[in-house]
């Protein structure tokens, strides 16, 4: 007895269906892990603006820029 081509059956389609369940599933997971990764990324962004913010008010200080704009009074020495 020959087979069909052009008829699918039930067990087929069942096949399919599990197989089509399965890939949701791992594409939920890594979904899932790219999300945790991409949430340590935003966090560590954060951390390293933050670090930037303070190394820059530092500069500011031990080493201030002068706008060459600005006048800047220097006393007269002695």
């Amino acid at each position: 007895m020959t087979k069909n081509t052009d008829t699918v059956t039930a067990n087929e389609f069942r096949d399919e269906k599990t197989k089509l369940e399965n890939d949701r599933a791992s594409l939920n997971e890594k979904l899932q892990a790219i999300n945790t990764e991409r949430e340590r990324c935003i966090q560590q962004l954060t951390m390293i603006a933050g670090a930037l913010q303070t190394v820059n008010h530092f500069i500011a200080r031990v080493d201030p820029e002068i706008s060459l704009d600005e006048e800047i009074d220097i006393p007269e020495a002695k």
